[in-house]
């Protein structure tokens, strides 16, 4: 059979069904569509951290964060007046991933945010806000650096990033890597009160790996500093932080419960929550306005199910509506492209509460493109039938 002759008889299957027929394939189109955008209809997921167990640190194995104060200088001024930072993280990846998962952010409420360390592959990715257009990265509101092959899965990484006005430096072991001269990592930071966030702030990709220390000073080390301070990390499992204005230092050696001390203070101890909930939940964002957003395999790939999976709604909405035989045509366009609008708003306004789900524009914007693709289909093969019958 020609792939004509298929299409002719196609066209008249369809035609041929009843009203019944249309009414029980839509239906069960809405409902499969409804329970596939909010399975696993779990509204209160458990953190995925949790301690080591055997030695000092914490374990990301799914969608997990720990998280600092509301505001951690909301009462005590600017945490980092000079807008100098250096970081000490004591690291080990367990997977590698296409996208980009952070492991930790700086956060202040605004987008993009402060900074992020994030993970691509096995490569450190860092990206900041920054109010310098001529700094930023093409057609981006944020400037990158990062360190190739700095987090190899299955193994320790001790990673020290400095910043201030003279630029950047990332360091391997104690051992400078990289140097970025025109870079400041807080050239976007206003003295604002700042919340620190490790593993997920949102949903998406979950970081994957462990965490078994972490400094953060607001001066920028020197190399001889970063060196000292990597050696007392080795041999004493903690850096001696006098003089070096570290103000906060977490060595993950509780083993239990759900507070991480910052042993130089009570301000900003981290929590791990029991139940996993991002710290910014956001409806319909727009993914190409943040900071970790990529035009990669996965982004396309989610595009392309949500226009498909409405295009059989589409055609059979249509169908139903045109078996009742009280609509005009232009009449049941409208009402198809309502019903896939209202369907599709009501999947993603739920999925805010949803913790593993992620609330996006785009996936409305797709499912909208699939049911207007439906409803062409159906008005170039069927409805013709319908309106001056097979012949």
């Amino acid at each position: 059979m020609s792939f004509r002759l298929f299409i002719k008889y196609s066209c008249q299957w369809f035609h041929e069904r009843s009203i019944i027929f249309y009414g029980v394939v839509f239906l069960t189109i809405c409902v499969g569509m409804f329970i596939t955008g909010l399975w696993p209809f779990n509204f209160r997921p458990a953190n995925k951290v949790a301690w080591i167990g055997d030695r000092n640190g914490v374990n990301f194995y799914g969608y997990g964060t720990i998280v600092g104060s509301d505001t951690w200088n909301k009462e005590q001024g600017s945490l980092f007046p000079e807008k100098a930072i250096s970081l000490e993280l004591l690291l080990h990846p367990v997977k590698e991933t296409s996208s980009l998962p952070r492991i930790l952010t700086l956060y202040d409420e605004r987008a993009p945010y402060i900074f992020f360390l994030g993970q691509w592959k096995s490569h450190l990715v860092i990206r900041n806000r920054t109010d310098d257009p001529t700094a930023r990265k093409p057609g981006k509101s944020y400037q990158e650096m990062g360190l190739s092959n700095a987090l190899l899965k299955d193994h320790d990484s001790f990673v020290t990033i400095t910043s201030g006005k003279e630029g950047s430096a990332l360091y391997i072991s104690g051992k400078i890597a990289r140097v970025y001269p025109h870079h400041q990592l807080l050239s976007g930071y206003n003295g604002e009160p700042v919340r620190l966030v490790l593993g997920n702030l949102t949903t998406g990709e979950s970081w994957t790996g462990y965490l078994s220390g972490l400094a953060i000073y607001n001066k920028a080390l020197t190399a001889q500093q970063v060196s000292s301070s990597y050696q007392e990390w080795v041999q004493k499992g903690a850096p001696s932080v006098e003089g070096n204005k570290c103000i906060a230092l977490y060595l993950f050696d509780e083993r239990q419960g759900r507070v991480a001390h910052n042993y130089l203070n009570f301000d900003n101890q981290l929590t791990i929550p029991e139940i996993f909930k991002p710290a910014k939940l956001t409806a319909l964002n727009i993914p190409w306005r943040y900071d970790d957003f990529q035009l990669n395999r996965s982004f396309f790939q989610d595009v392309a199910i949500n226009i498909i999976g409405f295009i059989p709604f589409g055609f059979f909405c249509a169908g139903f509506l045109v078996k009742t035989c009280r609509f005009k045509i232009s009449a049941i366009c409208l009402i198809t492209l309502l019903l896939g609008f209202g369907l599709s708003s009501a999947i993603e306004l739920l999925q805010v509460y949803l913790p593993t789900r992620d609330s996006s524009l785009t996936d409305l914007i797709c499912n909208v493109l699939g049911t207007i693709m439906g409803l062409i289909l159906f008005q170039t093969t069927v409805l013709p039938i319908f309106e001056t019958g097979y012949k």
